[in-house]
């Protein structure tokens, strides 16, 4: 998570009583008596053609293992069972069930239902649907990032849950973050009343299991993932803040090493999202269809090959600041993606879809900080951040956690992307909302990146306030690759994709420190298959 202005410290979020037709009852797990619950709700992701994972948390009192039946129908009423089985829970998982179910291909597309059974007790039921096998006339997604717990409510989650064209919603990252109860955008927190658990930041495999757990409680968020399937895919507060290969910047060394506490992050990660695991559970990239009309890639540009960012610190001398230095030691060799997630994206992507479709976390529009910083009241702002607002006007990306940080990683990528037809770069992590042109060192026009606002996460509206809507103007004046920005709302991006166009509308919320809120719909943009953009 970087914020706009990323120059700020680095900051160390029914039980269905139906009947079971075609099953006796007596088929049902009913190993012991002990008492469950299903206070987690339930959860579907990675759709395919035929399959779809299902998930669950058993809230249970002991730690003996338990029988689990899960069950999918057609209908509301499970009087049609699709697809069923039994499975084991243990403590070894946290108790979490996750399915990969396969689906008949007859009811490829269309809604389907699932459940959950344990000792007679029904999980909520959850919809969820395949991606289509034949080309549809158009596709809905929504795409979104950055929800942080203590900051404000998941009211963009609810709205996202209760738009019926919505037919898969990407998470592009940071869906929870591991501050303590004191640390980053908690100071509603108590008011609100959502202050996390536990309240120290989270480092032990214990530890990451109950922010999970934390999460999966809210109730728009429960609303989200029992009514759509997800694809998910972790930024760095899934691990900790700033995070790369073999640290993060908010890991101490008494903290432990580093490696346990991305292993026990990424067992908790498995456990408790509706993902489909391989052998090697950092190589979270994966592709999907749908028909011809898009293929969709989500890539990993944090966990697994990420260099060490540039310390943006280190080029400062009291306030001046060794710009020359600075580019040239950008310009160094430096892994993002890394060799082999490079050759699987190459191996993959192709142009017999019409869109090709990049979830990714970070940033890749180069961005430089305009001049209206330097012009700025410093004494509004805290001290620490009296330097940086210096470099405003001095065309240098500010951002090194960012594809800024990694331009030869950015090339190597764009020389990919121009096999497709037409390349689409959806990004989470800034918190703010972006539209931009994107072209190699050598200006051919690569495609667009669409940047996600914030479901929750503090953006730049609640750093500089009233000035925001300027500061937006003037990242666009002075960064001429991008088209429009906003860094005030805060809520989620639906795409519908069609043979040839894609409509992109940012949907805000006008609050998140209340469940009294509309929803505003003013900005929509329209890309051509050709690429070209135009604002509606």
């Amino acid at each position: 998570m970087n914020d706009i202005f990323l120059l700020m410290k680095r900051r160390s979020f029914i039980k269905l009583l139906g009947l079971t037709s075609v099953f006796n009852t007596n088929l049902l797990s009913q190993d012991n008596n002990e008492k469950v619950s299903f206070k987690h709700g339930v959860a579907s992701g990675d759709p395919t053609h035929d399959s779809v994972i299902i998930w669950t948390k058993i809230t249970k009192d002991t730690n003996i293992k338990i029988d689990v039946d899960w069950q999918i129908s057609n209908k509301k009423d499970f009087s049609n069972i699709i697809s069923y089985g039994k499975t084991k829970s243990y403590s070894s998982n946290n108790f979490t069930v996750k399915i990969d179910a396969k689906i008949p291909l007859k009811h490829n597309a269309e809604s389907i239902y699932y459940r959950f059974i344990v000792n007679n007790i029904f999980s909520p039921i959850g919809t969820t649907k395949t991606l289509q096998s034949s080309n549809p006339d158009k596709f809905n997604l929504a795409f979104c990032s950055c929800s942080n717990y203590p900051a404000g409510f998941f009211n963009a989650y609810r709205e996202i849950a209760l738009d019926d064209d919505i037919d898969l919603v990407l998470h592009l990252g940071d869906y929870l973050y591991e501050y303590g109860a004191d640390g980053y955008a908690t100071e509603d927190a108590k008011k609100l009343n959502r202050v996390v658990n536990p309240i120290t930041e989270i480092i032990s495999l214990d530890d990451y299991r109950k922010r999970h757990a934390l999460y999966k409680t809210d109730k728009d968020l429960q609303l989200l993932h029992s009514s759509k399937p997800m694809i998910p895919v972790w930024d760095d507060h899934e691990f900790a803040n700033d995070s790369w290969k073999n640290g993060a910047e908010n890991h101490s060394y008494d903290e432990g090493y580093f490696s346990t506490r991305k292993a026990n992050a990424l067992k908790a990660y498995y456990e408790w999202m509706p993902i489909r695991e391989s052998n090697s559970k950092l190589k979270i990239w994966r592709k999907f269809e749908v028909g011809t009309l898009f293929q969709l890639f989500m890539l990993d540009t944090r966990s697994i090959y990420r260099d060490k960012q540039l310390n943006f610190d280190n080029y400062f001398k009291g306030d001046t600041f060794n710009k020359k230095q600075y580019i040239k030691d950008l310009q160094k060799k430096r892994n993002l993606v890394g060799k082999e997630q490079f050759k699987w994206l190459d191996k993959n992507i192709n142009n017999n879809f019409k869109w090709s479709v990049i979830g990714q976390q970070i940033l890749i529009s180069p961005t430089v900080l305009p001049k209206i910083f330097s012009d700025l009241d410093k004494n509004s702002f805290p001290k620490f951040l009296h330097k940086y607002l210096k470099i405003g006007g001095m065309d240098i990306p500010y951002n090194t956690d960012s594809w800024d940080g990694y331009p030869r990683e950015r090339n190597k990528l764009y020389k990919i992307l121009s096999k497709s037809q037409s390349s689409i770069v959806l990004t989470g992590d800034t918190h703010n909302s972006w539209i931009s042109n994107l072209y190699d060192d050598v200006q051919n026009f690569i495609g667009i990146e669409i940047a996600a606002p914030s479901i929750s996460s503090p953006n730049s509206v609640d750093i500089f306030g009233s000035r925001t809507e300027d500061i937006d103007k003037d990242f666009i004046k002075h960064n001429k690759n991008l088209k429009w920005a906003n860094g005030s709302g805060k809520g989620f991006v639906k795409l519908t994709i069609e043979s040839n166009q894609i409509e992109a509308k940012f949907l805000y919320v006008s609050s998140i420190k209340s469940k009294q809120y509309r929803l505003i719909d003013n900005n929509r943009f329209t890309i051509k298959h050709s690429l070209s953009l135009i604002h509606i």
